[in-house]
This record gives C-alpha cells, structure tokens and sequence, in this order.
C-alpha cells in the first residue's frame, strides 16, 4: 500500500498542503473543524509523519552509524545494549554496519553513513586499519564519531579503550598466587594490537618469576584453540592457563572439557565480558572489561559531540581507559 503523503491529505480534503501541516501540528490558525478533518482522514488513511523530512528542516537526523568489524556472540551485545540505552533516552536511533574486518568495506561504510545524514558515528576499527586517514573527511563535514575497543594512534576523534596492559597485568598475578609454575597463555590475532598489548603486559609480569615457564600461542578463533591444544596438550603439562579473551577461553574450556582437565586443580584465568565465565566453570577467574560500560560511555562521550555547537572544532585525540 502506498504510503499517505500531506500532499495526498490535502488533495482529499481540497484545502492546502500547508494547512494540513498546520492542522497536523495543532496551529491556532486552523479552525478546529478543519482538525478534526485533517486528524480522522490521517488516522482513516494511516498518515505517517515523514521523520526524515522533519529532521532534515531541522538539520539532524536523529539518527547514528555504529560500524563494527564483525557481529558476534562474544562482548558486542552487551556493547550494543549500553550504547542503545543513552540512545534511547536522547530520542535517537541507530543501525548497525559490519565490515567483517575488511579496511575498504570499513571506509564505504562511512561513505554510507555520511550519505545517510547520520548525526554521528561510532566505530569500532578493523584490524586491517593502521592509520585513521579516512575518518579525515568525518571532521571536514563537522560529523562527530567517537572510536571504541580498538583504536590506532590518531589526532581526530575521541577514543574509549580498554586498559590492556592492567587487564593482563592481574589476571598474570591470580596465576601467580596460584602458584602456577607452567602456564600456557593463550592470543589471539597476533597481528592485532590489543593482542600485542596483552601479550607483552602479562609476560613482562611474569619476567618478576623466573621460577615460572609460559608458554604462548596465538590463535584467531575459538576452533583454532582447539586445533592447537589438541596436539600440545598431548606432549606438555599445564597447572594454568590464561585466556586473553571470551573466544580464546571457549575455545580452551571445550579442550579442557574433552581431556576431563577442568576437573582437576588446574587454574584458569581470562580477560572477559564477564558473563560467560560464570556458565562455563565458576571456578575460572576473570578480569571484566565491561561491554555494556563501554558501550555506556562511547554513546555518551559522542552525544556530547553531537550537543556542542561546533562539534568540528572540539574534537580530540584523547584516550579514555576503562
């Protein structure tokens, strides 16, 4: 069914489009007979108001871009429902664009967003993005964006990270009071710089012990920590383990499940969202970096952006740790 315009209304009624707007908008120039034409033959014809129209004349869509690099079980749903909660409470909406960690899917994602009138932008970068050159043209046309959970060296916009380096630093110290003596750290993408912080973090902690021997792998999904424990759990022997992230740590609990190894005093010990710890063993140990706080202060930080007059002028390259 096509959509009910006010030119359609008007040309029902035979009176002016702009009287209908007026009427619509409950004018005190328009009698209320007119009105009540005007609202019965709306609500008869399902009249919808044309949001886009609306805050196009007002110069704001109402409307945000949230770009991520891949949708997944792990850490972006809790990010999601804190970003939607300051969100909703401001009148806005979002959509959401995934890149599947591709830089030039990333870039044509801004394109869209900027073609779509977003009134800002909140991206979460690719591994493949090493410099922020392309987010340039978002400050050129005066479009607030904050960047979230990774980010690369720039001097644009606002970035909201987690501490990576205390993160591992701690979750390195349960092991120790543990007293774990051989320990397998499990990676992730080791091309990544979140993994590259982790990493160098949690085995410049464990350099204070040279009693205590790590062993480290790299792995980019949870079925990669599968394939390779299945061949290392076979020629060493762990009393612990450290899972740098929610996929890392399914992939090693489903390890420690098959050989019954989850049974025994072995300790384990992750950086994750915090809720899928608490179902897989409760007995695992983990640093949270809250998802849903993230998502809470990035959409804050960016309707701030949003709120100031010259949004342009009043970005910065500031790192805000949580």
């Amino acid at each position: 069914m096509k959509r009910t315009t006010i030119k359609d209304l008007a040309e029902m009624l035979n009176i002016s489009t702009s009287t209908v707007s007026r009427a619509l908008k409950d004018h005190p120039d328009i009698s209320s007979s007119v009105k009540i034409k005007v609202r019965e033959a709306a609500e008869t014809f399902n009249y919808v108001p044309n949001d886009f129209a609306i805050n196009f004349r007002k110069k704001s869509s109402k409307v945000i871009g949230l770009i991520v690099p891949e949708i997944s079980m792990f850490f972006l749903p809790s990010v999601i429902k804190g970003i939607s909660s300051v969100l909703n409470k401001e009148g806005y909406r979002f959509f959401i664009l995934s890149s599947d960690d591709s830089y030039e899917t990333e870039k044509e994602h801004l394109e869209t967003c900027i073609n779509s009138r977003v009134d800002g932008i909140l991206i979460s970068l690719t591994k493949e993005t090493k410099d922020c050159g392309h987010l340039k043209k978002l400050k050129d046309m005066e479009v607030p964006a904050v960047i979230f959970d990774k980010s690369v060296p720039q001097n644009i916009f606002e970035s909201v990270v987690f501490d990576n380096k205390k993160n591992a630093e701690l979750s390195a110290e349960k092991l120790i009071s543990h007293g774990c003596r051989n320990i397998l750290a499990i990676f992730g993408n080791e091309s990544l710089e979140i993994t590259q912080n982790r990493k160098e973090a949690f085995l410049e902690k464990m350099k204070e012990f040279p009693d205590i021997h790590v062993h480290t792998i790299f792995c980019k999904s949870a079925d990669i920590v599968k394939e390779q424990l299945d061949v290392l759990l076979d020629t060493h022997l762990f009393d612990g383990f450290f899972a740098m992230s929610d996929e890392t740590l399914m992939g090693l609990h489903s390890s420690l499940i098959k050989r019954n190894l989850n049974s025994t005093n072995k300790k384990v010990v992750a950086i994750s969202e915090g809720t899928l710890p608490k179902y897989l063993d409760e007995t695992y140990e983990y640093q949270i970096n809250n998802g849903y706080e993230m998502g809470i202060f990035a959409a804050a930080k960016l309707m701030a952006s949003i709120m100031t007059a010259n949004p342009a002028a009043e970005t910065s390259n500031t790192v805000y740790y949580l």
